[in-house]
């Protein structure tokens, strides 16, 4: 745990490129210049606060950092399973990043959004032919992961009448990768293993046939290659391992088969500086400049030997795009104090984190309405449902009293996508804040949202009926 003094003290230390936080001279957190206690009281608690501008820099700054080291155009595509938000993509969208989708939601979420159709890619072990027929017709790639989708993609181009644009997603396993940490994947298996046994892609091996059948049908247009490991550690080293994999990969499915990619997508992963997923408070050093260097340069330097022209580069970022993008201000509640503990409850619950329940995730937490107040007391910060909700235990806070506000950092990744209304409470309202603006994105839910898709059959209602005016 990071010592805390005060909060805007904490927030010096923790201040990384993109964020717009600030703090008032009586000594209140601001988004981009809006006050958090003001956006509370005006949209109610707990509340998901969204930097536009944040947004707009970290796209530029993860495009600008491998355009500025690749020799051939480059398309990044935010991966909207970190936040489906609509107007989260419609910016993304209005500054060119392309989109990576899995199924049908994802994929309207994506066109909904403004996203150029081209620069998107459809993912996914297990596609529908529905899916594929989507895809087809909207003339976006389809990473290729099952031997069917081959035939399914062929079909559909010819029922369309317009080529289907096809990549291959590949498995690679360089022993390289177990000179690191599998801590990430929760398993006692190492990273190679973990690799191994995930469901995703093909060893080069088992890809020659898939390929040789893909490039032989004239309905099918081959584009490239695919492999996504994700993020396992911070240290470039590690994605300059994977990228010359996928270099070797290439070299070799090039000999056996002739196919030369047009675009080489390298997936996501790219670890951000201040990462809850790292399950730690401490920042990472390294930037996203190092981790382009060492991808790029692995890359290059086995590629460049072939003579043949350099691929469009494709990634799929979402964590470092939208991380520190996103705050869930609360509200402090009831505050508990027995047996040397003092338990300081929220409205926002680990409902609205889940990646604290099922990845431990470690979140950094302000005092938003007392920054200035030095931090005298240890206590643990918890939501109000029946399970622990555990949001950050053993932090160091200024005397806090009900009503205060609280600030979650770096609340933008697989938090409100798989937000949950466990204990039916409804999931909060959501909204973008720029300069001089404040526009609700999402709505709050109410408890007969909670409850839309469920019916009664008639026999069950008519009791159900009777008991409530019993």
């Amino acid at each position: 745990m990071i010592a805390m003094a005060t909060g805007r003290e904490a927030l010096a230390r923790l201040r990384v490129l993109g964020d717009r936080l600030d703090v008032t001279p009586d000594g209140v957190l601001c988004v981009d210049g809006h006050s958090t206690r003001e956006l509370i009281e005006r949209f109610g608690s707990p509340l998901v606060v969204v930097a536009e501008a944040t947004l707009r820099e970290n796209y530029r700054r993860i495009r600008g950092a491998f355009a500025a080291r690749w020799p051939a155009p480059v398309n990044v595509m935010y991966a909207i399973k970190t936040n489906n938000t609509l107007a989260i993509r419609a910016v993304l969208s209005e500054e060119g990043a392309g989109g990576d989708c899995f199924g049908l939601g994802e994929l309207h979420a994506t066109m909904v959004g403004g996203t150029d159709p081209a620069r998107v890619v459809m993912n996914g072990s297990n596609k529908s032919r529905a899916e594929i027929a989507e895809a087809v017709r909207l003339g976006i790639t389809i990473n290729i992961d099952g031997e069917a989708e081959i035939g399914w993609a062929e079909a559909e181009a010819l029922a369309q009448g317009r080529p289907a644009r096809v990549a291959l997603r590949l498995k690679l396993m360089p022993e390289g990768l177990d000179r690191f940490s599998a801590a990430f994947f929760k398993t006692k298996d190492g990273v190679r293993e973990s690799v191994r046994r995930s469901k995703w892609g093909y060893a080069p091996e088992a890809a020659v046939p898939l390929l040789q059948a893909m490039t032989a049908r004239p309905a099918l247009r081959f584009v490239g290659y695919s492999c996504h490991v994700g993020r396992f550690a911070a240290d470039p080293e590690a994605y300059g391992v994977v990228a010359g994999a996928i270099a070797d990969a290439v070299i070799t499915l090039h000999a056996r088969t002739g196919a030369w990619p047009a675009q080489l997508d390298v997936g996501g992963g790219w670890a951000r500086q201040r990462e809850p997923e790292s399950r730690a408070p401490e920042l990472n050093r390294f930037t996203i400049e190092d981790h382009a260097e060492a991808t790029c340069d692995a890359l290059l330097t086995a590629l460049r030997s072939t003579g043949r022209p350099m691929p469009e580069l494709w990634l799929e970022p979402g964590r470092y795009i939208v991380g520190n993008a996103v705050l869930l201000l609360a509200r402090v509640g009831a505050i508990k104090l027995d047996v040397g503990m003092t338990w300081v409850h929220l409205d926002a619950s680990t409902n609205d984190l889940m990646r604290i329940e099922t990845s431990q995730a470690w979140y950094h937490v302000l005092p938003a309405s007392r920054m200035d107040a030095p931090g005298s007391e240890v206590v643990d910060l918890v939501g109000s449902t029946c399970i622990p909700s555990l949001i950050g235990a053993s932090r160091s806070m200024p005397a806090l009293q009900s009503g205060d506000v609280v600030a979650i950092l770096d609340a933008g990744m697989y938090a409100e996508a798989i937000s949950n209304q466990f204990n039916a409470i409804p999931r909060p309202a959501s909204v973008l804040v720029g300069d001089g603006t404040v526009e609700l994105i999402k709505r709050r839910e109410t408890i007969d949202d909670v409850f839309a898709t469920h019916t009664l059959p008639p026999r069950l209602a008519a009791s159900a009926k009777r008991s409530i005016h019993d």
